[in-house]
């Protein structure tokens, strides 16, 4: 399962999204839509920026807007930008990456690593084939 982090993340681009090609949208709106708490928000926004997904505008018509057109941004940029940690085992990442098995099994000898990585390649595949378009 995705943290709430991601799930705000997703939830508040996909606002921008719908907006894209229009005026910034005030954090405020974006809190308010979607019962984000805004400092939560803040730090959400300030790692999108530093990822290049979102621009900000100062001032009275400021807010905030996607860098990118929403078919260009993927939804797995978004999940990776957050920092997730989501795999369906502990010694698999949301891409399939192997790390060390817990148990301290060998690769060969672990009789769930590969069905569940075949499961986590799966919903790697989606994530990097949706965009924030889908959400339109």
């Amino acid at each position: 399962m995705f943290s709430r982090k991601t799930r705000y993340a997703i939830m508040a681009l996909s606002i921008l999204a719908r907006e894209y090609g229009q005026a910034a949208v005030p954090m405020s709106r974006i809190s308010e839509e979607q019962n984000v708490p805004i400092r939560f928000l803040e730090g959400i926004f300030l790692q999108l920026r530093n990822e290049g997904m979102l621009v900000s505008e100062r001032g009275v018509s400021g807010g905030y807007r996607l860098a990118k057109p929403p078919h260009e941004i993927k939804v797995l940029d978004v999940v990776l930008a957050m920092r997730e940690k989501v795999g369906m085992i502990s010694c698999l990442d949301i891409c399939g990456n192997s790390f060390e098995c817990e148990f301290g099994l060998n690769r060969e000898k672990c009789r769930i690593r590969e069905m569940f990585g075949d499961i986590q390649k799966t919903i790697y595949e989606n994530l990097s084939c949706r965009t924030l378009a889908d959400f339109l």
